[in-house]
């Protein structure tokens, strides 16, 4: 299969696969058949809300699970079991609880993990390319997950790649010190260009063979608006493939509601942890392939979450 440097993958598989990994943990790791021997009562109380719909998808996961064997040669179950087993979901409050903790109690500074997630994401576009693709447009925002674009078109960049950064926000507008204008003005120093959006904005302007998608990452709790809907919309209606850094922008990363319109991705790499929208819909299915960047928070930590 398909693997991303620097990453731990759940599988670059179809999406079916995600409702599985669904099935999975909201059943407290029941077999199949030890499911199905459940009564009504007990269905609904292990696996909550999400039971009726999982019911449904069971026969259609089986097939899935059935098909990947299949294509892959021979995968063995105890592997694919395990990678379900070990996929836990972790809200965007328990993801910044985690990094204030590797910083304070690890002393692992948060532009560490920036620059951990902008490298994995630029391995994620570097397999996303063929031998031939040299252009790739990166769309940043003004918060951290612009902060990861930065650092991965500086990356691209220095592996010779044709990079095109455009911002929401001039690098004077951003925050002083914070982590996204320091890795913008790296990206600079280096002599990359940072081209300011407009609703001029066009199609025009996208002449590429990969976008990534570093606009709107965990923290979006409102609707889009603005220049970010005339972006996604662009973004959307290109016929380049696009990668989404963390999350697709415009999904809600705690409930997997499309806030508005959201970028939808061929492939999302998320950070540090998944985050509950990867398996729930609508969100989910702006996801594409789905991927794990291990950006530094410590495992001990992880499991103490």
């Amino acid at each position: 299969m398909n693997s991303v440097r620097n990453t731990q993958l759940y599988r670059t598989i179809p999406h079916e696969f995600g409702h599985y990994i669904h099935y999975m943990k909201f059943i407290n790791l029941y077999s199949h058949e030890q499911w199905l021997k459940l009564s009504e009562v007990e269905k609904e109380k292990n696996a909550n809300c999400y039971a009726q719909e999982l019911i449904e998808n069971i026969e259609k996961v089986q097939d899935t699970f059935d098909n990947l064997e299949g294509k892959a040669g021979k995968i063995e179950m105890q592997e694919i079991e395990y990678t379900l087993e070990t996929c836990n979901l972790y809200t965007v409050a328990q993801m910044q609880e985690a990094e204030r903790r590797t910083e304070t109690e690890f002393g692992i500074p948060l532009s560490q993990l920036m620059d951990n997630a902008g490298r994995g994401l630029a391995n994620a576009a570097l397999d996303m390319l063929s031998e031939n693709d040299n252009i790739i447009t990166v769309f940043c925002g003004s918060g951290n997950n612009g902060g990861d674009g930065y650092v991965c078109a500086l990356e691209l960049m220095q592996h010779g790649k044709e990079v095109a950064v455009w911002s929401t926000k001039s690098i004077d507008e951003l925050p002083d010190n914070s982590l996204v204008k320091n890795a913008a003005e790296s990206y600079l120093k280096a002599g990359g260009i940072i081209r300011a959006v407009s609703h001029e904005f066009t199609s025009e302007n996208i002449k590429c063979n990969l976008i990534v998608d570093a606009l709107l990452g965990t923290g979006l709790k409102k609707n889009v608006s603005g220049i970010y809907t005339h972006l996604i919309e662009l973004i959307n209606n290109s016929p380049a493939p696009v990668l989404s850094c963390d999350i697709p922008s415009g999904v809600d990363a705690d409930t997997g509601k499309i806030m508005g319109i959201a970028v939808n991705a061929q492939r999302t790499l998320m950070m540090g942890l998944a985050k509950p929208a990867c398996v729930q819909k609508p969100g989910c299915k702006c996801f594409g392939e789905v991927s794990i960047c291990d950006i530094g928070i410590p495992q001990e930590l992880i499991a103490e979450i």
